[in-house]
């Protein structure tokens, strides 16, 4: 399974649906979401947390990464958990509530904001690029009158992606310079397209750097200021930003990663993120991630036609998969949204996104059938796969009486 830094790589992990009844309505909430609800839910008993912690805490020692924060909301229960290290040098043990990049899981929320705008019928999922777009950056995109919206929303514009590590490196190698996100977006637009717009699939994060230009001229707000008014502020994320500084809040897990058989171990956490405009720049926490993710399930941010839209996949994105011991099934990518359907054995419905940068990988899921919410966070993005395989499918496992018995 393939992990492209920051990108919300396509792999086995998603999540999200809509199994609850969602509200209708107004999806810009005046009021932050209360926090009562925290006092009514309850530990997880006694066996099932033990289990948890061992799954994890094996799970760390197996993928052999530094350290990892988690958190799971049933509607039972909701855990959080942390093991390991959040940095190594020194050694600092990894906590609950601590900060980290997020990555492509920036996407929902980008794709969120332009449903709201789509709502607001300040624009329309497929209408053109070229009217929202700065003159110079429409004229540069080939048929720029062709690629819709929605197009952009679920990568299927023909527009080529950057080269992400060299720009990370740029800034690694230069501490304190800013790479901006036009580096990266010309960069692409002048490699040209893939091919036709809608004639295929390819996961691009200029897509998103350019939805957020859309956002920037259909709201009449900055992309950063959009997102804090009508999602972060409205769902009472008071952990979230859009990072645009090189360091991140305190108590954060660092972003390490180890690239040289030596053991030298860089530290990527000192790094800005403009880059990644709208396609990898929030930070945030388990829990404010989980509060986002039930704030869209239930309909509070955008109605439940915008959800919809969020949940159907592309044609051109689908593809079988094979998740075993899990199951076996389909997965596609919709706005802002990847959504994996698992048949055998039984019906399981995983949504969300995960993303990756040098250093951290952010799983983020909604399991359908069982009202779940699950987001993982681990300070590798080299280590993904190994942190599917020793921690997301046992606990995807155990969380839907999937496993073996004794599991």
């Amino acid at each position: 399974m393939p992990f492209h830094f920051r990108i919300a790589i396509l792999p086995i992990l998603i999540m999200l649906v809509i199994a609850s009844a969602l509200i209708p309505g107004c999806t810009h909430s005046p009021e932050p979401v209360s926090e009562d609800y925290d006092k009514l839910l309850t530990s997880p008993p006694p066996s099932v947390e033990v289990r948890l912690q061992q799954i994890v805490s094996d799970g760390v020692t197996n993928a052999e990464i530094p350290g990892a924060v988690i958190e799971i909301e049933t509607p039972d229960w909701r855990w959080r958990h942390a093991t390991g290290y959040a940095a190594l040098s020194p050694p600092i043990p990894a906590e609950t509530g601590m900060h980290f990049f997020i990555a492509s899981v920036t996407k929902p929320f980008v794709s969120v904001a332009i449903l709201q705008l789509a709502e607001e019928g300040k624009l329309a999922l497929d209408d053109p690029i070229d009217s929202y777009l700065p003159v110079d950056i429409m004229e540069a995109i080939a048929m720029s009158d062709e690629i819709t919206i929605r197009q952009l929303l679920d990568h299927t514009s023909g527009i080529a992606d950057y080269d992400e590590m060299s720009l990370v490196l740029e800034e690694y190698e230069n501490p304190g310079y800013t790479v901006s996100y036009e580096q990266g977006m010309w960069d692409s637009l002048h490699a040209g397209p893939l091919y036709d717009p809608g004639m295929g699939y390819t996961y691009s994060n200029v897509n998103y750097i350019l939805l957020t230009l859309i956002i920037d001229r259909a709201s009449g707000r900055t992309y950063e200021e959009y997102i804090l008014e009508y999602i972060l502020n409205p769902v009472g994320m008071r952990n979230t930003s859009v990072h645009r500084t090189n360091r991140l809040p305190d108590p954060h897990m660092h972003a390490l990663e180890e690239f040289e058989e030596d053991g030298i171990i860089m530290d990527f956490s000192n790094l800005y993120k403009q880059y990644d405009r709208g396609s990898g720049d929030i930070v945030s926490t388990t829990a404010d991630l989980n509060a986002f993710h039930k704030a869209l399930v239930s309909g509070m941010l955008i109605s439940p036609s915008s959800r919809d839209e969020m949940m159907t996949i592309s044609p051109q994105s689908k593809k079988n998969i094979d998740m075993s011991p899990l199951g076996s099934g389909n997965q596609g990518y919709g706005p802002g949204y990847i959504i994996t359907s698992l048949d055998e054995p039984g019906n399981l419905t995983l949504y969300g996104h995960t993303g990756g940068y040098p250093g951290a990988s952010t799983f983020w899921y909604y399991l359908a059938e069982e009202d779940t919410y699950l987001t993982l966070h681990a300070n590798s993005a080299m280590r993904a796969a190994a942190v599917h395989e020793e921690i997301l499918i046992p606990l995807l496992l155990f969380l839907t009486d999937r496993g073996p018995a004794g599991f």
